[in-house]
């Protein structure tokens, strides 16, 4: 099998890195010719001049691969949706459309209605449309040929085995309340800073934040360590984390977004604070983890309750690392395959 995969962002973005650059070796091994490419490059944070040459350069090789393959993935990407009109040109060709952001909701005026239209034509015309949020699978049904659902992935099995050679911490440790992502997302937990200094006067806490590299808030009574973001140190520091936090804003688009960091924090075993809305709600009803915050209002009460109670914080560790199987690659895989293999059918599943 010849499998074109083109991936919205290089290593460096979470969501391409798990759902597509980790697995391009591993297909090979499978005995499959691989093609795999990114619309923005490592390293690229801003739309430029530079950026938009390198795409219009490289579209007649994704439409060459694209014609090559027998099967293609795009994660994200609406920019070769005309070709999903010729998809059978020459031959059957398998494809399979993979999003966790809400890319139909994004951009507004001319913009937003192109994108919308590109969302459209593939959701329609696509084999398998590969969500991460549940939500979609109502959205989808009737439009879509084939929806399948996926938490996740992440690499289980790396960051069970980090969890597993930690020693113990001591019981009169500071609680260390940690977060993974980048300058462009802190913004959503920036609220909860001064909320964790309050509780911060009765309990010792360690606040540390992986990918930022300075917060516009001054702790008085917790600490503060922020440590810079790549793979190795991710898989090295998250699975030292007591308590993970994930915060949703208030907006509509907010229920549409997918939730990768709540499977890593499941996978490494650390218990989770999350609004019990959108993903997270369904999330933590399926798997019966995390601790609920229910409105803007209840985060400290929450926090509090988390931070006091250890015996909550290891049976949730332990419930986590149980379910984690669920968002491993070695399932994402078998997932896939199925996905690349199976005949397109009218119905959302």
């Amino acid at each position: 099998m010849k499998i074109f995969l083109l991936a919205i962002g290089a290593r460096d973005r979470a969501s391409s890195r798990l759902r597509i650059w980790d697995h391009v070796d591993w297909l090979r091994g499978q005995d499959k010719s691989v093609r795999a490419d990114s619309l923005v490059p490592l390293g690229a944070k801003v739309i430029s001049i530079q950026l938009v040459a390198r795409i219009i350069a490289r579209v007649p090789r994704w439409i060459a691969a694209f014609l090559w393959a027998d099967a293609i993935v795009l994660q994200e990407v609406l920019l070769l949706s005309p070709l999903l009109l010729i998809k059978n040109l020459g031959k059957d060709r398998r494809v399979v459309f993979d999003f966790s952001d809400p890319v139909d909701r994004h951009g507004s005026g001319w913009k937003g209605y192109i994108r919308r239209a590109a969302f459209e034509l593939i959701v329609r015309r696509a084999d398998i449309v590969m969500v991460e949020n549940r939500s979609y699978l109502d959205l989808l049904r009737g439009r879509a040929r084939t929806c399948m659902h996926f938490y996740g992935p992440v690499d289980a099995t790396r960051y069970g085995g980090t969890r597993a050679a930690l020693l113990p911490r001591r019981h009169d440790a500071p609680v260390r309340i940690g977060w993974t992502g980048s300058p462009g997302t802190y913004r959503f937990i920036a609220p909860l800073m001064p909320v964790i200094d309050v509780i911060a006067r009765d309990h010792p806490i360690e606040v540390m934040l992986i990918g930022v590299a300075a917060i516009d808030y001054d702790f008085r009574h917790a600490t503060l360590r922020l440590v810079a973001w790549d793979e190795t140190t991710e898989f090295a520091t998250v699975p030292t984390f007591d308590l993970g936090l994930f915060r949703l804003d208030d907006s509509e688009d907010a229920l549409w977004r997918g939730a990768g960091k709540l499977f890593i924090y499941m996978a490494a075993g650390v218990p989770f604070l999350a609004n019990d809305r959108g993903i997270a709600r369904d999330l933590m009803a399926e798997a019966g983890v995390g601790f609920r915050v229910a409105g803007g209002a209840d985060w400290e009460t929450v926090l509090r309750n988390a931070v006091a109670n250890r015996d909550a914080r290891d049976r949730m560790a332990t419930a986590s690392l149980d379910r984690a199987a669920m968002l491993s690659y070695e399932a994402y895989r078998a997932t896939l395959m199925a996905a690349l293999a199976a005949p397109g059918r009218r119905n959302a599943t």
